[in-house]
C-alpha cells in the first residue's frame, strides 16, 4: 500500500491508503474546479505550467500531478480521517459483496454488530427499509455507516438455518485495529507495535510501556505502518533519548525548516531497536530517519517505502477538500526519502526482523560464548532435549536459575533441568516448543554467557523409554534424579537384582558404606576398625574402617558398631555434618553430637528437636538447605531413615560442598 502525508490546520498527516475510502467520482464540480486552480498555482511543491490548469476537469487536472494529490467530498473525506485514526462509525463488521446483499465475514471486538444476534456468514439483506440486492460493497457501505447512537434495522438472512432475522445494531465508534500492542518478551525486553501515528499515539505508548513495566530495553515495530499526523510523529520522536530534531521540510520556495521533536516523559530507557519494512511510509519514515540520524535507536528490517513529500488539505468552499503536495521533506541529517526511503541498519529476511532484533538484543553488551563442538545439523524436533555438560560439580537447582530458554519474538519457555551426574544435565521445556520457530539457549556461568540457537521443526521425535537403572525407582520419585546421577558417577549401587530398596530403611552398616564411596575414603589400607560385630570379609568391613579412621562414624558403643541398626534422621545429620564440615550461620551452637547449648527450635520450625542430642547437627543441616521435615514443623529425629532419603542428602551435600557460583560449559548439544 502506498503511504500518503498531508497538513490540515498547521498539521502534517502522513497516512495509508485503506480499503475503507470510496474511490473518487469523475465529476467536475464548476465551482471547486477554479478554486483548485488557483491553490495549486500558489501552492503545489514544484511550479505547474498553464496548459495543465486549463484543463476543463478536476479529474484531469490531477492526473498530470503525483500521484497523492487528491479531491476527495466530504463524505469521502470523512472516511478518509476514519482510515488514519484506526476507526469508524457504524455496526462493526467486515462484509463482503454478496448476490443477495452484504456476506459478514468478520466482528469487530470493539464494535456494535459483535453484542446483537448477527452472527458470521449471516446476508444483509436490507438496511433501513432498502434492499442491497444488486448493491456494490462501497454502496453498501453508505447505509450501514451512520452516525454513533443511530439505529440500523437490518433484514437478515441466514443460510445455516434457511430463516430471514431483523436486527437492530446501533451505531457506534469502532477501532478497525489498536494503535498501539504491547508485550513483555523473554529476556526482559519490553515490546511496542505502533500501527498508525494518531492523536492518541503518544498517550497509548506510555500507557503501553507502563503496563510492560520496568525492561532492560525495548522492541519498538513500524513495520506495515503507512504513517499518521506528523505531529504524532514527533510526539513519537520524543520518546526516544537523544532525539532533538525530527524533520526537514522544504517547500516551493526551497526553505528548509527544521521540526523538532515533543519531548516526552517518561521516555524509553535502556537499548530500543526500531523494526521497519518497505509498507513502513511518510510518517514512520520520519521517525526512522530521525532515530537513525541521532543514533538513538538501532533500525532492523528492510528499506522503507520511500514517500518524501507533504501534503496539505484544503476545505473548498463548496465544502470539499483538496489534499495537495506542497513540500519534500528529508531526515534531520539532510537526506532524501522520497523515492528511496530509510535504509536500516542491520538489513533481514522478510518476517525475520524481529526474531533478528530480540536476538541481537539478548546478547547486546554481552561477552557471548557461542558454544563450540557438537552442533543441531538442522531444525530440531518440538521436544528437543539439550544435554550440557559442565568443569564440575553443580547443582540442578541453581544451574535451573542460571539457565533461559527463549522464544525469540516471543516469552521466556519453562525447562526443566535433570543432572545425569554431578557434572552433567538434560535441559527439556516443559512443554512442546512451537514448530518451525527460532530459539536461544542462555546460559549465565557467572563469567560469561553460553549461548546456543536452533530453530524447530514440525516434528516431534519419538523417544525410547528411559531406561531403568532400578526397577523399584520411578522417574517422578523425589530421589530419582539423586539416584540417577550417584549411579552414573558409579557411586551408587543397588541391592541385586536390580532392586535399590529406596523405602527400606538404611543400616548403619549400609551409610558406612554410601560415604566410603561417595566421600572417597581410603578403603585399601584397612586396620581392624575394633568392633565385634564387624567382621573380616563382610562387605561393609572396609567401610567401617574407613568411615572410623576419618571420624565420621563411630561404634554405638565402645565394642559394638551397630551393624543391622537403623540410621535415624538425627544420626544422619550428624554424619553428614561431621563428612561435610557443616556450620550454622552465626557460629556453632553446640559441638558434634552432644547436648545442644541452643534452643534450635528457635532457629527453625521443628518443634520436636529441642531435646535430641542431635539439634545442633539437625539446625546445621537445616541452615545448609540440605534437608528438610517430615512435615513443616517436625523433623521427627528418632525416625528411620530410608535408603531414598539418605541418596538425596548425599547428594545436595554433593553439590553444594564447593558452594560454587559460578561454571563453565564444556558442551552443549
Amino acid at each position: 500500500m502506498q503511504g500518503l502525508f498531508f497538513i490540515k490546520k498547521k498539521r502534517f498527516w502522513a497516512t495509508l491508503l485503506f480499503s475503507i475510502i470510496l474511490a473518487c467520482q469523475s465529476v467536475v464540480f464548476a465551482d471547486d474546479i477554479d478554486e483548485i486552480r488557483e491553490i495549486i498555482k500558489d501552492g503545489y511543491y514544484v511550479p505547474v505550467g498553464q496548459e495543465i490548469l486549463d484543463k476543463p476537469t478536476i479529474d484531469e487536472i490531477l492526473a498530470e500531478l503525483d500521484p497523492y494529490t487528491e479531491f476527495f467530498t466530504k463524505q469521502e473525506f470523512d472516511e478518509f480521517i476514519k482510515s488514519i485514526d484506526m476507526n469508524y462509525v457504524g455496526i462493526g463488521i467486515i462484509g463482503e459483496q454478496h448476490d443477495q446483499g452484504v456476506k459478514v465475514v468478520y466482528l469487530f471486538e470493539t464494535g456494535a454488530a459483535i453484542k446483537t444476534a448477527l452472527q458470521l456468514d449471516d446476508i444483509i439483506i436490507e438496511v433501513n427499509g432498502t434492499s442491497l440486492t444488486g448493491k456494490t460493497i462501497d454502496e453498501a457501505q453508505g447505509y450501514l455507516l451512520g452516525s454513533p447512537g443511530t439505529t440500523a434495522h437490518l433484514k437478515v438472512f441466514r443460510p445455516d438455518t434457511n430463516e430471514t432475522l431483523a436486527i437492530d445494531v446501533n451505531r457506534a465508534e469502532t477501532e478497525i485495529a489498536p494503535t498501539v500492542e504491547s508485550a513483555w518478551l523473554g529476556g526482559n525486553i519490553g515490546y511496542l507495535r505502533l500501527n498508525s501515528f494518531n492523536e492518541e499515539s503518544v498517550s497509548e505508548l506510555q500507557k503501553a510501556m507502563k503496563s510492560v513495566g520496568h525492561v532492560d530495553g525495548w522492541i519498538v515495530d513500524i513495520r506495515d505502518n503507512g504513517g499518521g499526523y506528523l505531529d504524532a510523529a514527533q510526539d513519537v520522536a520524543g520518546l526516544f533519548p537523544g532525539v532533538e530534531v525530527a524533520l526537514i521540510v522544504e517547500g516551493q520556495d526551497h526553505a528548509a525548516n527544521a521540526f523538532t521533536t515533543n519531548k516526552q516523559n517518561p521516555q524509553l530507557t535502556g537499548p530500543i531497536f526500531l523494526l521497519i519494512n518497505s509498507d513502513s511510509a511518510s510518517a514512520s519514515e520520519i521517525l526512522a530517519g530521525a532515530v537513525q540520524d541521532q543514533k538513538a535507536a538501532r533500525l532492523y528490517g528492510q528499506t522503507t517505502y520511500g514517500k518524501g513529500v507533504a501534503q496539505t488539505v484544503f476545505e473548498l468552499s463548496s465544502g470539499n477538500f483538496l489534499k495537495m503536495t506542497v513540500a519534500q521533506f528529508y531526515t534531520p541529517d539532510g537526506n532524501v526519502i522520497d523515492g528511496i526511503g530509510i535504509q536500516p541498519d542491520v538489513e533481514t529476511e522478510i518476517g525475520e526482523e524481529l526474531k533478528v532484533a530480540h536476538r541481537d538484543m539478548l546478547l547486546l553488551d554481552e561477552e557471548t560464548a557461542t558454544l563450540s563442538g557438537p552442533k543441531f545439523g538442522g531444525a530440531v524436533p518440538v521436544n528437543v532435549e539439550i544435554a550440557v555438560h559442565l568443569n564440575g560439580v553443580f547443582s540442578a537447582d541453581k544451574l535451573k536459575e542460571k539457565v533461559s530458554l527463549i522464544e525469540l519474538g516471543g516469552k521466556n519457555v519453562e525447562i526443566n533441568v535433570e543432572p545425569t551426574s554431578l557434572d552433567d544435565f538434560k535441559i527439556t521445556p516443559a512443554k512442546l516448543l512451537k514448530p518451525e520457530s527460532s530459539y536461544l539457549l542462555k546460559m549465565d556461568s557467572g563469567i560469561k554467557d553460553y549461548v546456543l540457537s536452533f530453530k524447530t521443526s514440525d516434528k516431534i521425535e519419538k523417544k525410547e523409554p528411559n531406561q531403568e537403572i532400578f526397577s523399584d525407582v520411578k522417574t517422578t520419585d523425589f530421589f530419582a534424579q539423586s539416584a540417577t546421577a550417584l549411579y552414573n558417577e558409579g557411586l551408587l549401587k543397588g541391592i541385586g537384582e536390580r532392586k535399590f530398596g529406596p523405602k527400606t530403611a538404611l543400616t548403619r552398616e549400609q551409610a558406612a558404606v554410601f560415604f566410603a564411596r561417595i566421600l572417597g575414603l581410603d578403603t585399601e589400607s584397612v586396620v581392624d576398625p575394633g568392633f565385634l560385630d564387624v567382621k573380616a570379609g563382610e562387605y561393609y568391613y572396609s567401610s567401617v574402617s574407613a568411615v572410623k579412621k576419618a571420624g565420621i562414624m563411630n561404634g554405638k558403643s565402645q565394642n559394638h558398631f551397630g551393624t543391622g541398626d537403623v540410621l535415624t534422621r538425627g544420626e544422619m545429620a550428624a554424619l553428614l555434618v561431621r563428612a561435610f564440615k557443616l556450620q550454622a550461620e552465626g557460629g556453632d551452637h553446640g559441638a558434634g553430637s552432644g547436648a545442644a547449648t541452643v534452643e534450635p527450635a528457635a532457629l527453625t520450625p521443628f518443634q520436636d528437636v529441642s531435646k535430641s542430642p542431635f539439634a545442633n547437627d539437625i539446625l546445621k543441616l537445616y541452615q545448609s538447605g540440605l534437608a528438610g521435615g517430615t512435615t513443616k514443623t517436625t523433623y521427627s529425629p528418632e525416625k528411620a531413615v530410608t535408603r531414598g532419603e539418605f541418596v538425596t542428602f548425599l547428594y545436595r551435600a554433593l553439590v553444594s560442598q564447593g558452594n560454587r557460583e559460578d561454571f563453565a560449559v564444556v558442551s552443549a548439544e
